[in-house]
């Protein structure tokens, strides 16, 4: 729990998913049995899990060494992948996003484009960047499915970083930044998500150590964050999320943590730490992007171990429970 008591909790683990066997008892109990006897359970299906987007009940993982979307069908208890067929095949499936009909988008980051498929992973379409983009790492969807952002990070050497603006139809209508560090500049941005009330477009300008905000047409808003080691700083910024109430996730690959702000950039907790001496829920060691889903719950990435954990906000209820149930 996140904090822990006699701190009020505001935060709790949920379960840990790695393949099939994870959705069968997804009590926290259960996943410490699967860690503590090392049994096929906690052996993971997916290669290299990168990004994550979750929705209706699904939990979509991009697994960069499978060239797949590795999907967690949590209502159904089972799992499937889709993008290695045909039309909808992915290269390296680097970045994703849900919208609100259930689409998902998927940037590839070596094929240089952006293929969409419905929630059952059929394929519905693809914008082709090969003439614009350099290295394009994520994505960010508005709601309703009608602006599409693609981050394009760019590279030492590149002038690309910035965001491309897309509609609903593939056409481009726009490019957001370009590199620097003033407001509305970017130094390899790696990861941006639309508010869920679809008024504001955040992005984490990792290269700059901060998140910036925009309205949806690219105006700049306003920036918080700072490289350091202090609470609230970054010194690896790679996943950023933002729930219905608009706090902002920022996941630090560095800290083995997730730091959770206030829109206007206030720290108000952090969750989760360094793996050691080894995996267990909570703890880290390559922690990459982050997502949440309509219920507020918080999926992080971590590369390195090899599964996406799943973390609950509570009500003031639950952790008020939780407070006079734990010893201090």
């Amino acid at each position: 729990m996140w904090p822990m008591p006699p701190e009020l909790p505001r935060y709790r683990f949920e379960a840990s998913l790695r393949n099939a066997a994870s959705l069968k008892d997804d009590s926290p109990l259960a996943e410490f049995r699967r860690l503590a006897t090392g049994d096929e359970a906690s052996k993971a299906s997916f290669g290299k899990p990168l990004s994550v987007a979750a929705r209706a009940g699904r939990i979509y993982v991009c697994d960069t060494e499978g060239r797949r979307i590795f999907v967690f069908d949590v209502p159904r208890r089972r799992v499937f992948h889709f993008g290695v067929r045909l039309q909808g095949e992915l290269k390296k499936p680097s970045g994703i996003a849900v919208d609100e009909r259930g689409r998902v988008y998927v940037v590839d980051t070596t094929a240089r484009r952006l293929v969409i498929y419905d929630e059952l992973g059929l394929f519905i379409g693809h914008i082709d960047g090969a003439r614009d983009w350099v290295r394009p790492t994520a994505v960010a969807v508005s709601p309703r499915g009608d602006r599409v952002f693609i981050v394009d990070t760019g590279g030492v050497e590149s002038q690309s970083h910035r965001l491309w603006l897309y509609d609903e139809q593939g056409v481009q209508r726009g490019m957001l930044g370009r590199r620097g560090g003033g407001d509305g500049e970017f130094n390899l941005p790696a990861d941006a998500v639309v508010a869920p009330d679809g008024r504001s477009l955040w992005v984490l300008d990792a290269g700059n150590f901060r998140v910036q905000s925009f309205d949806l047409d690219g105006r700049f808003l306003h920036a918080f964050g700072s490289v350091g080691n202090g609470l609230g700083q970054f010194a690896r910024p790679r996943g950023l999320a933002v729930d219905r109430e608009g706090l902002v996730y920022v996941c630090d690959s560095a800290f083995c943590n997730v730091q959770v702000f206030r829109p206007d950039g206030a720290l108000l907790l952090t969750t989760g730490s360094r793996a050691a001496p080894r995996d267990s829920p909570g703890r880290y060691l390559l922690p990459a992007k982050v997502a949440v889903d309509e219920t507020g719950r918080l999926y992080v990435v971590d590369q390195y171990l090899h599964k996406v954990e799943v973390i609950r906000r509570l009500t003031d209820a639950e952790g008020q429970r939780l407070q006079r149930s734990e010893p201090a």
